[in-house]
């Protein structure tokens, strides 16, 4: 596999939130019902981080969890923590922010076709991507990441899955109403927990559920 590659990312069929870059922060405490910082410790803690590994952030809007884990990590060499997206003006604001964190590296690429070397991370991340992706985007990504991660590196995704109660239907229900993305309904159907058991991770494990409509799930390549 050829060293990382830094040419312009392909066209995507995902959906990019390039619109929302300037209002995204204020915007998503809102819609995770104030959870998001819940969702963002609950995955570090599960990613047991380690002093010198690599961590990929895969859909990481304006990169407040990649800060998150450069900061658990030594910040002794550059590019330790990469976050990428589609949206270029998602990543403009992420390296905005990360300004001066020498550790932490934004690119503009897809999940799909991730411009990195194979086994080249010891874990990665993705929070709220997965609903943005059809089935099957889905499954190319899933199997990129399991590309670039190394031999028993760990991942954790959390995303819209199958309501469990009240409030879960209303939420997910309204999310797909609201934006009418077929992206959504495919998670809500469950087909985002299919594909992850489906990948070929060693080990998927949905660890836990909030908000009746939202899943944390830890894998192992």
């Amino acid at each position: 596999m050829p060293a990382d590659r830094d040419c312009s990312p392909p066209e995507t069929r995902g959906r990019t939130l390039d619109h929302a870059a300037s209002v995204y922060d204020l915007l998503a405490p809102v819609m995770t019902l104030g959870l998001e910082g819940r969702y963002r410790r609950r995955t570090i803690e599960l990613l047991r981080l380690v002093g010198t590994e690599r961590v990929l952030d895969i859909g990481c809007g304006t990169g407040i969890l990649t800060r998150q884990i450069a900061a658990r990590l030594d910040g002794s060499c550059r590019e330790q923590v990469i976050g990428i997206d589609a949206a270029a003006k998602m990543i403009a604001v992420a390296r905005r922010k990360a300004a001066g964190i020498v550790n932490v590296h934004f690119k503009t690429a897809v999940a799909e076709t991730l411009p990195f070397a194979e086994a080249r991370f010891d874990a990665a991340a993705s929070t709220f991507f997965y609903h943005h992706i059809d089935m099957d985007l889905k499954k190319r990504s899933l199997a990129e990441l399991r590309r670039v991660l190394k031999p028993g590196g760990r991942a954790v995704i959390v995303d819209v899955d199958t309501p469990t109660n009240l409030l879960g239907r209303l939420c997910a229900w309204s999310g797909y109403w609201l934006f009418r993305q077929e992206e959504i309904r495919e998670n809500i159907e469950g087909r985002l927990r299919e594909s992850l058991y489906d990948a070929g991770f060693s080990r998927v494990e949905k660890v836990s559920h909030h908000a009746g409509h939202i899943s944390i799930f830890y894998l192992e390549n």
